[in-house]
């Protein structure tokens, strides 16, 4: 391939695009402190870079696993390092919602506090923490989905998506790509077709993720046939064309429906142009070192940023005292727009300082440890 490539086999250029995909994220669930951070477009549509992230995931799988899940030991190591990888930041903040919701409870039963959003153990009750400990909660409709750790929804998906990525890999090994394009093509048309708004989080992530993985073959095929005639190398310009097409739809995005689902072909557009374009200065800038620490502590931001944010929240009511309006269903302090700008500024540079932190005490730990018990079993 002509990118560059990190000691851990990892494309930097597409870590930097899932960096800067959390960091949109982190940015579309900051509160409206100040009407101007939501009226930017492509911010109000940033729920969809989840999206993205399901077509680098299924890339990045199919690369590492594609042509290895030849026994069912394989599998069982296979998905046991999904959980390796997951599930540990995962546990710790479902903990931490725990906590939270506790401490609401307390302050509202000893003190006469009351929450400024959903009352204690309402929506967060013991139901719903069942269905975060199996990692069940995609299966169910949108707004119980949003329980707890409510980005920890995209997390149920994949996990559940890798299970079926390896039966299918292990068991229909000859028709797999075939029967990635079927599961791809039935979730978009019902997408387009029923716009399940409340009911679409598997259809989403089962779209992307074997998209990934059908833009993941292509590339393999073309690199695997470049001294021939038949190889391919894309233009470089196309990447920022694709990053700029990603840009537009995401701020004309109404919903999951309708043009928002060209998110899918489009980051599979970005990612052939990354891996299969010659060393240009869009690469040279996406491998620049900040952009891949950010790729690298994606995860933990984007498990992180909500637990973070309801701190920061109660931090500036206890400090500020500003008048609170209803923005998007949540009780917002108001503040001047450059008031606004430095807390926008400020939460951000505490959610990378905690993800920081996360990927190296919580993430990476764990990880190195599912990857060690794997090596070390008798599978």
């Amino acid at each position: 391939m002509n990118q560059k490539i990190n000691k851990k086999n990892k494309i930097d250029e597409l870590e930097s695009i899932r960096g800067l995909a959390a960091l949109v994220v982190v940015m579309y669930h900051i509160p409206g402190w100040h009407p101007f951070l939501h009226h930017i477009s492509f911010i109000r549509g940033g729920g969809l870079m989840v999206d993205l992230f399901f077509v680098l995931s299924g890339f990045v799988i199919f690369c590492a696993y594609g042509d290895r899940l030849e026994s069912g030991a394989a599998f069982i190591k296979f998905q046991f390092l999904r959980l390796g990888r997951l599930y540990p930041v995962h546990l710790v903040f479902l903990l931490v919602y725990l906590l939270i919701e506790t401490l609401k409870y307390i302050l509202q039963t000893h003190y006469g506090i009351q929450s400024h959003s959903k009352a204690p153990f309402l929506q967060n009750d013991f139901a719903a923490f069942l269905r975060e400990v199996f990692l069940v909660k995609a299966f169910w409709p949108n707004e119980t989905a949003m329980a707890f750790n409510s980005p920890a929804w995209s997390i149920s998906a994949e996990f559940y998506t890798y299970i079926l990525f390896g039966l299918i890999v292990l068991y229909l090994n000859k028709f797999k790509l075939l029967i990635f394009t079927i599961i791809s093509v039935v979730c978009i048309a019902t997408l387009i077709l029923y716009k399940p708004e409340e009911y679409n989080f598997m259809l989403r992530c089962l779209s992307g993720f074997f998209i990934g993985c059908l833009a993941a073959n292509a590339v393999k095929r073309s690199n695997e046939s470049s001294a021939s005639t038949y190889g391919i190398t894309l233009n470089a310009w196309l990447i920022p064309l694709s990053m700029f097409l990603i840009v537009w739809i995401t701020s004309q995005s109404k919903g999951y429906f309708g043009i928002s689902l060209l998110i899918y072909p489009l980051t599979a557009l970005l990612i052939a142009s990354i891996t299969l374009s010659k060393q240009s200065v869009f690469k040279d800038i996406l491998a620049h070192k900040s952009l891949v620490w950010l790729g690298t502590v994606s995860y933990s931001l984007y498990m992180s940023h909500g637990a973070v944010l309801w701190c920061f929240q109660q931090c500036l009511r206890v400090v500020f005292h500003r008048p609170e309006l209803m923005v998007r269903d949540i009780s917002t302090p108001q503040f001047h727009a450059a008031e606004a700008g430095f807390l926008m500024f400020a939460f951000i540079a505490i959610c990378l300082l905690i993800s920081q932190l996360t990927f190296m005490y919580i993430e990476k730990p764990f990880r190195e440890k599912s990857r060690d018990f794997v090596n070390t079993s008798n599978y």
